[in-house]
Order: C-alpha cells, then sequence, then structure tokens
C-alpha cells in the first residue's frame, strides 16, 4: 500500500478483475451488512455526482473512487475464502509490513530527503495515518513466544512504528498513537516491561532523528499557532453549510465552491481536511448519514462480538485489532481523511473487510457446531 502507488493500484485492479470472474453463488456468500452498506453509500455517491453542481470536477469520481469500492468487494470475498489461519496470516504480514514501511519513512527523514517522515509513494499524512491503523492492530495481536527473539522483536517493531508517527509530525495522530498506547495498557495487551522498553526506544529514535533533521520541528516551535488555515476552512464551511444540504455539491468540488480560497496560506489546499465535513458538501446529508452508518455498524459488531463470552483468542485479537485500528483512522479523518485518499481509502476497505471475515468464521463454527 506503502512502496508504490503504481503496484497498489495494479494488484488491487488484478484482485478486483478476478472477483469479477467469480461465481454469483459464491459472491452472494460473502455478501453481508457491510455489503450492504458500501453499496448504498456507492450509489449515493453516484447520485451526487449525477447532480453535481460541477460535473467536470464530479465526474472524475467515476474512475477514481472505483478502486476502492472493488476493493472492498474483493478483499471481502478472497479473505472469507481464504479461512481463519490464512487471514492471521494476513493481519501479522500487515503489521511487518507496517515495520518496514516505519524503518522507510525513518531512513529518509535521517537522510534529511524529507522534512517530515514519509514513504516513497505518499505524503506524511497518508503515512501517518497508515502507520496508526497498523499501531491498532500490533497491540491486540500477541508475539509468538514460541519464535526465537520474538521478546526482543515485539516491542522493537512497535517503537519504530511510534517513532515514525512522530518525526511525520502530524499533531492529531501523534495524539491518537498515544491512545492507543494507552489502551494498549488498559487493555492488559502491552505489559509494562515491555511498555517501558517501547516507550524509552521511541524516545531516544525520535529525539536522535529530531537532531539529525530539525529543519520543520524548529519551524514548529518557532510558530506553534500555525492553525489559521484551519480556521479559514472551518469558516467557509460554515458559510456554505445549508447551501445543497440533501446531495451536497457533488464529489472534488472543493476548489469550486470554497469561498475563501484568495485566504488560504496553503494555496495547495485541495480538500476540507475533515473527511465528515467532506462527505456532507460533496454528498449532502444522505451522503453523510451513509458514511456514518458504515462506521456505526462497524463499531457496533466488532464492540458486540467481543462482548461473547466463548470467543476464541484468534477471533478475539483479530476483532480488537479491526476495532481499534479502524477507530484510528475514522478519528484521524477529523482533521485529514481517508475517502479521497487512494491508499487509506483501500486501507479502509481492507479493515471493514478483515472484521467482516472474522463474523463470518465464527458464524460458520456455529453452523457447523449445530449441525454436529
Amino acid at each position: 500500500m506503502m512502496l508504490s502507488l503504481f503496484l497498489l493500484q495494479l494488484f488491487a485492479g488484478l484482485l478486483s478483475i478476478l472477483w469479477l470472474f467469480e461465481s454469483i453463488e459464491n459472491k452472494k456468500k460473502a455478501f453481508d451488512i457491510f455489503t450492504l452498506l458500501i453499496v448504498i453509500f456507492g450509489a449515493v455517491r453516484i447520485l451526487s455526482i449525477l447532480f453535481s453542481q460541477y460535473p467536470s470536477e464530479s465526474v472524475q469520481s467515476y474512475y477514481k473512487d472505483a478502486l476502492f469500492y472493488f476493493s472492498f468487494f474483493s478483499f471481502s470475498f478472497y479473505i472469507k475464502a481464504l479461512g481463519k489461519e490464512k487471514t492471521e496470516k494476513i493481519a501479522y504480514i500487515f503489521i511487518i509490513s507496517s515495520i518496514a514501511i516505519s524503518i522507510i519513512g525513518l531512513v529518509l527523514f535521517n537522510l534529511k530527503l524529507v522534512d517530515r517522515a514519509q514513504s516513497f509513494s505518499s505524503g506524511y499524512a497518508t503515512f501517518s495515518s497508515y502507520l496508526i491503523t497498523a499501531l491498532g492492530i500490533y497491540i491486540a495481536l500477541p508475539f509468538k513466544e514460541d519464535r526465537k527473539y520474538a521478546w526482543q522483536g515485539w516491542p522493537i517493531g512497535m517503537a519504530l512504528i511510534l517513532s515514525a508517527v512522530i518525526t511525520s509530525m502530524g499533531r492529531t495522530n501523534i495524539f491518537i498513537a498515544g491512545l492507543l498506547f494507552i489502551a494498549g495498557l488498559i487493555l492488559r495487551k502491552i505489559k509494562i516491561k515491555p511498555a517501558i522498553v517501547i516507550a524509552v526506544l521511541a524516545f531516544i529514535i525520535s529525539i536522535s532523528s529530531f537532531e539529525i533533521n530539525k529543519r520543520e520541528i524548529t519551524q514548529r516551535v518557532e510558530n506553534p499557532a500555525a492553525l489559521s488555515d484551519r480556521n479559514i476552512l472551518i469558516n467557509g464551511a460554515e458559510d456554505l453549510l445549508w447551501v445543497h444540504p440533501v446531495l451536497g455539491f457533488g464529489p472534488r468540488t472543493f476548489h469550486s465552491i470554497f469561498p475563501y480560497s484568495n485566504m488560504l496560506a496553503d494555496k495547495g489546499i485541495g480538500s476540507w481536511h475533515n473527511d465528515f465535513i467532506q462527505v456532507y458538501f460533496e454528498s449532502g446529508a444522505l451522503g453523510l448519514l451513509s458514511f456514518l452508518a458504515i462506521i456505526a455498524v462497524f463499531i457496533f459488531f466488532g464492540y458486540k462480538f467481543l462482548r461473547k463470552s466463548n470467543l476464541s483468542p484468534l477471533y478475539k485479537d483479530i476483532t480488537l485489532g479491526s476495532l481499534l485500528g479502524f477507530l484510528a483512522l475514522v478519528f484521524s479523518a477529523l482533521t485529514a481523511g481517508f475517502i479521497d485518499s487512494p491508499v487509506l481509502s483501500i486501507l479502509f476497505a481492507f479493515l471493514i473487510s478483515l472484521l467482516s471475515a472474522i463474523l463470518y468464521f465464527s458464524k460458520l463454527n456455529h453452523l457447523q457446531k449445530d449441525n454436529h
């Protein structure tokens, strides 16, 4: 997801093409409440394109957003088809790859090739949002105690992810990473001794990195209240709030509708920097309600599933990890966004598909026991 945008789109596209050739009967088996909500959200988005105030801008969503929907359908299908053992492997591969991405970001930052830690194919915002999502899954999944060097490797990997988030310097995501770490302690997923090791390592790596690459952090210290653009965005949102409340102005219309573009210090801003505001102005109340429904249903089913007393450790860990990662991504959307991101939107689809698969496996096991 983070190494190459081209390869991400290539492999996600190929997987989607494979899914298209699967039988209708098999696709029906993978259909669930999450699939229905994604279909509803997609239908509302299409309506908002058809009734867009700026059709030439909105029509781009047909091909730019298509990969998100096809990725969800293919992920949801194939993760279920692979089975629970391989789903566990997928979760661990996701964590290991996130550690690798963290190392890449830290190396680029320490070599002064970037002002803020990021990956090859993404900016710092996407980079840190991706990593806090991975951190949520990382905290929930236990390290394999029977593996050589597992005890040492587990805290080092987490410290690298935390350090990468810190050196990306996204204030909201750093705060969310801190909350996830505290949640791990409260839920007893992180024990005290490893927690101390993680905190000390993350502190040393971050401080050392900032000593090497001081440019951005120096600007932050000299101008800690640089939030004027966000205030301008809020003022613009207030002015437009009731102009097109049902279906919005249409997707990708920020540049056409924002009233204070000349007041923005950063002329490169192309979104509302808040997915809830963005969805509302692009697809109206219908779009926002369908978007909120996806989030609410995910949280409801995830929490409800965790409350089950007879839940297997594997199901519990992956469900908790999906829930923590999902909440991290959603909270990060309050000051950034993932809906228009080709990387984070697919990550969003992956998280929903992961929980959907666990619910499917649990239901399947329950039916098999009843048959016996």
